[in-house]
């Protein structure tokens, strides 16, 4: 048998089935670690990082990069940083590299054994070491860049103030009135909490000075009772808070105008009024899952959103995968995401919400009863619903509802529609 060099062969292997490993060990520290499964965003951030440091392992064994030139993946720096933000133990994450270090250096092992060379030892032996080296310099630099965030965090008035509203959140606090004189912010109110996040284009530094124009343009269209409480969750993300006089709804158009008004270039998630501290922790919830589904459906979100305008789908959108069959299922051709569906699809949304009125329809879309009736048949055509079917119609509405708002998340791909459909036509032909 040729002798091959094996710890670059090993690496090899590994990068073969480096996806499913990824996917189990990220499991695994997800089961193991209740620590880690803060929110969607380090979810995210920790599958990321995840990632990165198996695909950067491997290719520290493939190369035989030198131990001095090797550097911590960037989403791991930015994981541990996010993590620091949130007040999670350095030990958790430590933790979850022993156990990432454990299943690599267990499987690289395996495949070593695998291949049955003579100095078969000596591999296993410099892949404990070289393992070893590995684990120790990222582990090194994710905590400093850890310990470095927590420092400055914590003496910034984001961690003081994410402290007190963190034990707000979750129930801890002993003593209302100390958090409301630390906070200068009162509980015994009408709030509404508000995600604000920039623009994409928008530098990372600049976060900070948007939130506070955003927090002072919101305060003032909703004519809020005293200041809002701001609280960075990210480095490009914060919750904000108001009192109201009154729990009115929220015009949210009115929001993004006034925003838009001042050049401020934040995107908003606005959660309805709720009155108390079980209000304070209710309306950021629901601000969160307006996020959410903001962050899933990408481009062409409303500047602002209020929860009261998508609260079906903010119950329904949890599973994505599952909406986008069910949004498939009932809406048949019309789940094609293209323009000729899209129109149909909101001419079909905009007749049901009028009653079925042609001429209230064509008037509200400024356009002829004709095109109106047309574009109704070729509509019905395509879903194949029974407009007399109660149950039906209830079904096509929250299909419309999840496709106007989600857009690309559970429609179609209409490439994808017509490279199969090419495909079957050659299958047939054939």
């Amino acid at each position: 048998m040729p002798r091959i060099d094996t710890v670059p062969e090993v690496a090899r292997k590994m990068l073969a089935g480096r996806d499913a490993f990824i996917g189990e060990l990220f499991a695994v520290i997800r089961a193991e670690i209740k620590a880690l499964n803060f929110d969607d965003a380090t979810i995210k951030l920790l599958q990321a990082s995840v990632a990165e440091n198996v695909t950067a392992a491997v290719t520290f064994l493939e190369r035989n990069i030198p131990v001095e030139e090797l550097e911590a993946p960037r989403p791991a720096i930015i994981h541990a940083r996010a993590l620091a933000q949130h007040d999670i133990p350095l030990s958790a994450l430590v933790r979850a590299y022993r156990i990432g270090h454990t299943r690599f250096l267990d499987a690289t092992m395996r495949y070593a054994v695998e291949l049955a060379q003579p100095d078969s030892a000596n591999t296993l032996i410099e892949l404990v070491n070289r393992c070893g080296a590995f684990i120790d310099k990222v582990v090194e630099q994710v905590g400093r860049a850890y310990e470095q965030e927590r420092d400055r965090w914590m003496s910034s008035r984001g961690g003081f103030r994410q402290k007190w509203v963190g034990q707000i959140l979750d129930g801890s606090i002993t003593d209302v009135r100390d958090a409301e004189n630390a906070l200068r912010y009162r509980f015994d109110a009408i709030h509404v909490a508000v995600e604000v996040w920039p623009d994409a284009d928008v530098p990372t530094r600049e976060a900070m000075n948007l939130f506070d124009e955003a927090a002072l343009v919101i305060a003032h269209y909703l004519r809020a009772i005293g200041a809002p409480l701001l609280v960075p969750s990210g480095e490009r993300q914060a919750r904000i808070w108001f009192r109201l006089p009154v729990a009115t709804p929220i015009d949210a158009a009115g929001v993004a105008g006034a925003l838009t008004h001042k050049s401020v270039r934040a995107r908003l998630a606005i959660g309805q009024p709720e009155r108390g501290i079980e209000g304070f922790r209710r309306t950021l919830t629901q601000a969160t899952r307006v996020q959410q589904i903001a962050v899933q459906a990408g481009g062409g979100f409303p500047r602002a959103t209020t929860y009261h305008e998508i609260a079906p789908l903010a119950l329904m959108a949890h599973d994505i995968d599952a909406l986008g069959r069910f949004v498939g299922r009932t809406l048949g051709v019309l789940a094609n995401d293209d323009n000729r569906n899209e129109w149909l699809r909101e001419t079909l949304r905009v007749f049901l919400s009028n009653n079925r009125s042609f001429s209230a329809t064509a008037q509200q879309m400024h356009l002829h009863r004709n095109t109106i009736q047309y574009r109704i048949q070729q509509a019905i055509e395509c879903c194949g619903v029974d407009l007399d079917d109660g149950a039906a119609v209830l079904e096509l509405q929250i299909a419309l509802f999840a496709a106007r708002w989600l857009r690309s998340s559970v429609l179609r791909n209409a490439e994808d529609v017509e490279s199969r459909a090419m495909g079957d036509l050659r299958a047939s032909s054939g």
